[in-house]
């Protein structure tokens, strides 16, 4: 890191000491300030570097301060020794440069610092300026402008790092509060889903549970009705049956009764007929008796009648006749019987 540094630090002098030479010799085209600024430049942004180092550092605080001062002294010197002590020429040559373009705002600041403290550490003499420059106070002072400097960045990135803290802190708060509150609402949400969820559950068990006893009951009613219907078509049949079992007895009853009846007159008629037929032979028997007893009545009258005479033959006639009558109506009265 020294070799570096030192290197950085002495770019720089070696162009100005060759700038100061030409412009002693009289050889402008020679000079580079610009050169010599861009160099400077870095040199400048490497102490600023370690200046805000060491306001930062905990360790080894002490190596950074005798980097810079070796490098402050070492370009002091140098460009010194560059221009043979000749404080005129170190003032014109430093004036140049620090007003170059590629110094500007604090690096131009800290080189005219720098510049006005090499000055004014410089003898009037140009001999003894060869043989010794004290630039222990201006470097020292070249230091308290760049740890002011670094001091001054320090506190704006402490200020920036305490406002990012700040507004982390806040966002942070914003962020946990807004979780919170969505956590919150989620948490809300998911309740009142649940709830809902658990209502809509319990509504559709409800519901479940109504249309299972709706079907139940209807089971069941349709159970009764089949059952109803069963026992009804049963006890319609039983009845049909019944009825017609009744119808059938009745009908075989009745006719049995009608051949019993048809039988019974058939009987009677036979009957009927036998005893008119019984009857009707007995009455021709009975006319035929009774025909034959009048025809023997009558032979026997003839008889009587030839035998008492005539005159007694009349009465004898008309008694037959009587006796004839009335053995008729014996006859009849005994067929009647």
């Amino acid at each position: 890191m020294h070799r570096g540094v030192c290197a950085l630090a002495l770019s720089a002098p070696l162009a100005a000491a060759s700038e100061l030479r030409g412009r002693r010799q009289g050889r402008v085209g020679r000079m580079q300030p610009d050169v010599a600024a861009g160099t400077f430049a870095k040199v400048e942004d490497k102490w600023f570097e370690d200046a805000y180092a060491f306001l930062k550092c905990e360790n080894g605080c002490q190596d950074i301060f005798n980097t810079f001062d070796r490098s402050c002294k070492s370009l002091g010197e140098t460009i010194v020794q560059a221009s043979s002590g000749d404080r005129g020429a170190v003032t014109e040559y430093m004036s140049d440069i620090c007003n170059e373009p590629a110094l500007h705002d604090k690096n131009r600041a800290r080189c005219q610092a720098f510049a006005s403290g090499l000055t004014a550490a410089m003898s009037i003499d140009a001999s003894v300026n060869r043989d010794k420059v004290y630039l222990d106070r201006n470097c020292a002072d070249l230091w308290s402008t760049l740890q002011a400097e670094g001091k001054a960045r320090v506190d704006a990135e402490m200020k920036e790092a305490a406002e990012r803290a700040a507004a982390e802190k806040k966002a942070a708060e914003e962020r946990a509060a807004a979780e919170k509150k969505a956590a919150e609402e989620r948490a809300a949400a998911e309740k009142k889903a649940a709830e809902e969820r658990a209502l809509a559950e319990k509504k559709a068990a409800e519901k479940a549970a109504a249309e299972k006893k709706a079907a139940e009951e209807r089971a069941a009613a349709e159970k009764k009705a089949a059952e109803e219907a069963a026992a009804k078509k049963a006890a319609e049949e039983a009845a049909a049956a019944k009825k017609a079992a009744e119808e059938a007895a009745a009908k075989k009853a009745a006719e049995e009764a009608a051949a019993k009846k048809k039988a019974a007159e058939e009987a009677a008629a036979k009957k009927a007929a036998e005893e008119a037929a019984a009857k009707k032979a007995a009455e021709e028997a009975a006319a035929k008796k009774k025909a034959e007893a009048a025809e023997a009545a009558k032979k026997q009258e003839a008889s009587k009648l030839a035998a008492v005479g005539n005159a007694t033959a009349s009465k004898a006639v008309k008694a037959v006749n009587t006796t004839a009558v009335t053995a008729v109506k014996a006859a009849n009265t005994t067929s009647s019987k």
